[in-house]
């Protein structure tokens, strides 16, 4: 298996409360993406023109951001915590 190129772009390990911060700052944008931009020109789509394809990727879409806005509970409430103590 390939070295993964990120691995080696990596900086030095960040304290614990920095890297829950960086990683929900980095799921906030994420979500944006979908809520903000994705889903909105996909459900335009859909009125104009309905089809299959479309309807699968509102669909991935939308179960992409609830999955990402349980992530973001997760770390709000700190079920996550013990993920970044290992770093």
């Amino acid at each position: 298996m390939p070295a993964d190129p990120l691995w080696d772009r990596r900086g030095p390990p960040a304290d614990p409360a920095r890297a829950i911060t960086s990683v929900h700052d980095f799921l906030e944008r994420c979500r944006a993406w979908g809520t903000d931009r994705q889903i909105p020109e996909l459900l335009e789509r859909l009125q104009q023109a309905p089809s299959p394809t479309d309807a699968a990727k509102l669909h991935q879409w939308t179960t992409w951001v609830a999955f990402l806005d349980h992530a973001l509970s997760e770390l709000r409430d700190g079920t996550l915590d013990p993920w970044f103590d290992e770093l």
